[in-house]
């Protein structure tokens, strides 16, 4: 059984690719936060734009109402 020779660099390496993972993690985890806010605030921009088409014709037909009361 032939054993195996460690490079003089294998411990540099090693601490490069380890940086590199928990950055990129970080990265991923910026940008996951990132899209969950944008699709929140476009979930909540669409609510807003449904819920004022609601309120401007429900105001409608209560003031039609209103002016039919009067006759």
């Amino acid at each position: 059984m032939k054993a195996t020779v460690l490079s003089p660099f294998a411990g540099a390496r090693t601490f490069v690719f380890r940086r590199y993972l928990t950055l990129r993690y970080q990265l991923i985890s910026a940008t996951e936060l990132a899209a969950q806010a944008a699709r929140r605030a476009r979930k909540l921009r669409k609510k807003e734009v449904k819920n004022e088409r609601l309120r401007n014709f429900f105001g409608w037909c209560e003031g039609c109402a209103a002016y039919g009361s009067i006759f």
